[in-house]
């Protein structure tokens, strides 16, 4: 079985997702026919390289 996933690789809740599906990857019990195809994606590509805030006025 191919899986193929696609996730923006600086989101946070991508890679949360990431390692809840390694976790039941690895607990699937015909895990060795399985064959994961991870394809990038971007989630805004009309965001701003910069912000105009900093770090802590975000938080």
């Amino acid at each position: 079985m191919t899986i193929e996933i696609w996730s923006d690789v600086v989101c946070p809740f991508c890679y949360i997702g990431k390692r809840e599906f390694e976790n039941a990857l690895q607990r699937f019990p015909h895990k060795e026919q399985v064959v994961v195809e991870w394809k990038s994606f971007e989630l805004d590509p009309d965001a701003p390289a910069r912000s105009e805030h900093d770090m802590y006025g975000m938080l």
